[in-house]
């Protein structure tokens, strides 16, 4: 496969299981994830869950899906929170309720503890939030998740605002650094979960 067979375009709740299964995979090693879900059963079905939730009922209606495709069939995908929307309303987040309750079960106030770590520090002033982006395992290695975060950071630049992230993986960090994103912080999650690395990347000129 060739970077130019990658093809990237919105995505559409029509998108939401193949972005779930996508993501899913490509999270399956993500620190944070597998601390929230230990000792629960079938991991990898609850990641799936997480993420169609995600994707129908928080990116969708207020942020962005970008989906890289290849022959037709997503090859990786990146959910942005759009500037001022990065916190679902709370009107939101209580319908979403039971649906977290299936993904998390017992270990949903864990999850709770350590995503209200990462919310005290987001930062105040407006900015594009990656929220997460992934490639097909298969797939990845070869450019498509810079196939990804390129298309949506020249989104960014035209807006002229700062783009903001969370890594979990530490040998991710200068990965983002190659698209300007400078490491802010390290916030401690509760104990026994990996600590998150924050990146700023500061308004820059568009390159189109």
């Amino acid at each position: 496969m060739r970077l130019e067979d990658v093809a990237v375009r919105p995505g559409t709740v029509a998108d939401a299981d193949a972005v779930a299964t996508v993501l899913a995979a490509a999270f399956a090693d993500d620190p944070q994830f597998r601390w929230v879900l230990e000792s629960l059963d079938s991991p990898a079905l609850r990641l799936q869950r997480l993420f169609r939730l995600q994707v129908r009922r928080e990116i969708l209606p207020a942020g962005a899906v970008d989906v890289a495709s290849v022959d037709g069939a997503v090859a990786g995908a990146a959910l942005w929170n759009r500037p001022g929307q990065w916190q679902p309303p709370l009107l939101v987040q209580l319908r979403n309720l039971p649906g977290y309750l299936r993904v998390f079960g017992r270990r949903l106030w864990a999850a709770q503890r350590a995503l209200r770590a990462i919310e005290l520090a987001h930062p105040a002033e407006p900015h594009w939030h990656l929220a997460g982006i992934g490639v097909d395992p298969d797939l990845q290695g070869i450019g498509v998740g810079a196939v990804l975060l390129r298309h949506r950071l020249a989104v960014v630049d035209d807006d002229r605002l700062p783009a903001y992230l969370e890594s979990s993986k530490p040998r991710n960090v200068a990965w983002y650094e190659q698209f300007g994103f400078e490491v802010r912080d390290q916030v401690a999650l509760p104990a026994g979960c990996p600590a998150t690395t924050t990146m700023w990347r500061p308004p820059q000129t568009s390159a189109r």
